[in-house]
């Protein structure tokens, strides 16, 4: 551990501001070059569809790119003083980070940390999931052989015990994890002296409240709920319709049995299978915990190897145990009947989750009521919660972490304010 913070520390004086916006550029190109490459590797280490892997590399270029274009935000400003005074106003690179990226997207949730800290001119200790170590070889080879300083992301394959000990280094100064909330917790409660930034889940509800197209939004919420088998920190979970409308369990049960699954190397699919056996021993007694509480199977729950058809369950309070309180991380979700929209508001935050949020709706009113009122990092209007944008600030509140990613926000999180006072 001592060889991996001395390495970095010695990087702490970083390039030109000009080369490590050039970095980015070429390490962009190269992964352009290889995207298919890249995809391919995706799938092969973590299950995920093919469609869905060249996805997350076309997200990947975006990140890439998007850190290089907010690099004007670290350009010195001047300012003017009375009387004659004048300061420049810098930003300087915190120190070396700890980069902690999971499985199920290897390499764009990966870039969210990579490409930022190069941008501010931070090196990185870059600890991978070891559930798709092809994907952290073949994006740092992609980097190296765009010219990139040696040492400057030093890949890691660490143990539990082995992070803990880093984050426990004082000369580390940026903890950026995404992963499960009991390990995340745990390294922030040991972190020295290192700034921490945490992604730790979600359990995301979506609310339709005004829907033009029933048939339409019911497919975007299958795909939603039940893309990658579900794998992702802000897949829809919990489904809040009118009482009113009964035609939404009709169209959700059909969208849901619609949704091409199987094989991952079949272009049309979109729910694969999970990650592995102990990802099956889990969803499995997730879904016997919802029988035994009175939960009804409208479609899905049957097993084809690793592979879970989606998934749709009613007749579950919305605040079952396990329900509101529990990251499912399948490709299921519970459906939940609302009398008035000021419920369907209420219940939807009632989760210690707070990671992102859909409500389909046209009332301003309603939009501003439900922003104000759900604890999360990201209300998303007329889409489903899965819906994020690589270029905003993204994470959570409450038990899904702190701190926010994104090309146009991480690069201040890894940067700080230095001033220089000239009086006369």
């Amino acid at each position: 551990m001592h060889d991996l913070i001395s390495t970095a520390e010695a990087l702490v004086d970083p390039l030109p501001i000009g080369e490590r916006r050039s970095l980015l550029v070429r390490w962009a190109d190269r992964l352009q070059r290889h995207s298919e490459e890249m995809a391919r590797t995706i799938t092969t280490s973590t299950g995920k569809p093919i469609r869905l892997s060249r996805n997350e590399v076309e997200r990947g270029l975006t990140t890439i790119r998007g850190t290089a274009e907010a690099m004007d935000r670290l350009a010195p400003a001047v300012l003017s003083l009375d009387p004659g005074a004048a300061a420049e106003l810098h930003r300087v690179p915190l120190g070396p980070v700890l980069a902690v990226t999971p499985f199920n997207f290897p390499l764009n949730l990966a870039l969210h940390k990579l490409a930022p800290a190069i941008a501010a001119g931070c090196p990185v200790i870059w600890k991978p999931s070891p559930r798709a170590p092809g994907v952290a070889e073949l994006a740092l080879k992609l980097l190296l052989n765009a010219d990139c300083p040696e040492g400057l992301v030093q890949l890691a394959s660490l143990s539990n015990d082995e992070v803990a000990e880093i984050v426990q280094d004082e000369r580390l100064a940026v903890l950026s994890f995404t992963g499960s909330a009991a390990v995340g917790r745990q390294l922030q409660r040991l972190c020295v002296r290192a700034q921490v930034m945490l992604e730790l889940g979600g359990n995301a509800a979506v609310i339709l409240h005004q829907v033009d197209d029933i048939d339409t939004v019911a497919r975007q919420i299958a795909v939603g709920a039940c893309a990658h088998a579900g794998q992702v920190c802000i897949s829809v979970q919990r489904i809040f319709v009118p009482e009113s409308q009964p035609q939404w369990k009709e169209a959700l049960v059909r969208a849901f049995r619609e949704l091409p699954s199987g094989d991952p190397w079949q272009e049309s699919t979109i729910n694969g299978p999970v990650i592995g056996e102990d990802a099956k021993s889990r969803i499995s007694g997730l879904l016997e915990r919802y029988r035994v509480q009175g939960g009804r199977q409208l479609t899905g729950g049957t097993w084809d190897g690793l592979v879970l058809t989606p998934t749709l369950i009613d007749g579950l309070p919305a605040i079952a145990p396990g329900v509101y309180d529990t990251e499912a991380f399948a490709p299921l979700a519970t459906l939940h009947e609302y009398g008035d929209i000021a419920s369907a508001i209420h219940l939807s935050e009632l989760t210690p989750f707070g990671l992102q949020c859909g409500l389909y709706s046209h009332d301003q009113a309603v939009i501003r009521r439900a922003f104000a009122a759900i604890n999360v990092g990201t209300l998303v209007i007329n889409d489903v919660p899965s819906r994020r944008d690589d270029r905003l600030p993204y994470g959570g509140m409450k038990d899904s972490g702190g701190g926010r990613e994104g090309t146009m926000e991480t690069l201040l999180a890894y940067t700080q304010p230095k001033v220089l006072l000239r009086t006369r």
